[in-house]
């Protein structure tokens, strides 16, 4: 029979507690706070003070996301991506593939809006993808740490439904 008692209150239907996620080596994730008046609001993006920006702002992309759609996987060996989400509803996964990574395997998910953005690390070797789940386009700038080189890209790609990367895409409530 299943415990039923959490700090001796009886708690009803029994239920499996949330299992912690284990974070992958080298991600960082900084919500942001925007500042909000009568007239509408301010989020502070670029703040080198914040040991986010540790590395130099070399080179900087805004793509979209239409909705329903998903963006990826994609992964490079070289360079960070460091994203900014601008607009709409967006969950990136991330899968760490890295075999010398303590967190080799794990999966991340990082949900962001509009009203509750963030900036999001991904070292190299991590794959993302990226889902719109909302109802209007969604747009992210990416400050990746390298410029893009047109001659050789440090690009990866693996089609999101392939099943190469054990994810499912679908969305459920509860």
């Amino acid at each position: 029979m299943e415990d039923r008692t959490t700090s001796g209150v009886e708690v009803l239907p029994p239920a499996p507690r949330d299992e912690p996620g284990s974070p992958i080596e080298g991600v960082v994730f900084a919500r942001l706070a925007p500042y909000v008046d009568h007239r509408g609001s301010l989020t502070e993006v670029v703040n080198f003070d914040h040991p986010f920006w540790v590395d130099d702002v070399v080179y900087a992309y805004r793509f979209t996301i239409e909705p329903g759609r998903i963006k990826g996987w994609g992964m490079h060996k070289l360079q960070a991506d460091r994203y900014f989400l601008v607009s709409g509803s967006v969950r990136t996964v991330l899968y760490d593939g890295r075999a010398e990574s303590p967190s080799f395997g794990s999966f991340e998910k990082h949900h962001m809006t509009g009203a509750a953005s963030g900036l999001l690390l991904i070292p190299p070797g991590v794959w993302h993808a990226s889902q719109n789940w909302g109802e209007d386009e969604a747009a992210i700038v990416n400050f990746p740490t390298r410029p893009y080189d047109r001659d050789e890209p440090d690009k990866y790609r693996i089609d999101p439904h392939s099943g190469e990367i054990p994810f499912d895409w679908s969305l459920r409530d509860g």
